[in-house]
């Protein structure tokens, strides 16, 4: 099986070319909210209004971020079917991915005995 290497070089400058847009975004993005804040409009201010954003059932291609679960501490993934939100697998709440929150670093993972969760 032959492969069109002229068509991979094409992929691989569109790819360059869409990090370079989604850098320039995140800067921008990034200087919007520092000018809110100068405002005086605050973090949870704007967390509100994503939240009332997603209340209306947005829809599109997210997901990947992972954090903590607030509750039980296992990791949550941020989901790709639903923006900014994910849902914990261990106790079922709900999580936000609010874009502007520090992002976690992720932990090795932990040796552990896998009966630990059963209960025993």
């Amino acid at each position: 099986m032959a492969f069109d290497l002229g068509h991979q070089s094409d992929n691989d400058r569109l790819i360059h070319e869409l990090r370079n847009k989604i850098n320039k975004f995140e800067i921008i993005l990034q200087a919007y909210f520092e000018l809110m804040q100068d405002k005086g409009i605050s973090e949870e201010m704007l967390n509100a209004k994503i939240d009332e954003i997603l209340a209306r059932e947005v829809k599109g291609e997210y997901g990947g971020r992972r954090k903590k679960c607030p509750k039980c501490g296992k990791p949550v993934q941020e989901s790709y079917s639903t923006p900014l939100r994910g849902r914990c697998v261990m106790c079922g709440i709900e999580v936000m991915f609010y874009p502007f929150e520090a992002k976690e670093e992720p932990e090795a993972p932990a040796e552990r005995d896998p009966l630990d969760d059963l209960g025993f």
